[in-house]
């Protein structure tokens, strides 16, 4: 599956992240966002088949998060969470369909393809 019928909205907290530079280079069409409030503002606005959240975004407040915000607007999002290190406890966050290790290429296509094809 080559992604150019595929759009993702990546919430980085950097231009030019390794992340972007991989779906990038497969062809993805995809949307930079820098807060979790323009990642929602997309997702509500644009067709959007995945998010991709860096760990650094993925922020809880009183028990609830983006992911979880994502998930209200689009049941059928698919939200990847690229994190830095391992995810301590083995359950993954409310909203989130997947974890990745960042600096992991194969991982995150791999990853996305099972992903896009469930939803």
């Amino acid at each position: 599956m080559k992604g150019s019928n595929i759009t993702i909205v990546l919430l980085a907290d950097r231009k030019n992240s390794q992340t972007e530079k991989a779906l990038k280079g497969l062809g993805y069409r995809l949307v930079t966002t820098f807060t979790p409030d323009h990642a929602v503002a997309m997702c509500v606005n644009n067709p959007v088949d995945a998010v991709i959240l860096d760990q650094e975004h993925f922020i809880q407040t009183e028990g609830w998060s983006v992911a979880q915000s994502l998930k209200m607007i689009r049941r059928n999002l698919c939200v990847l969470l690229v994190v830095r290190g391992k995810l301590v406890g083995g359950d993954l966050p409310d909203g989130v369909d997947a974890v990745v290790p960042e600096h992991d290429a194969q991982a995150l296509t791999t990853t996305l393809k099972q992903l896009l094809k469930g939803f």
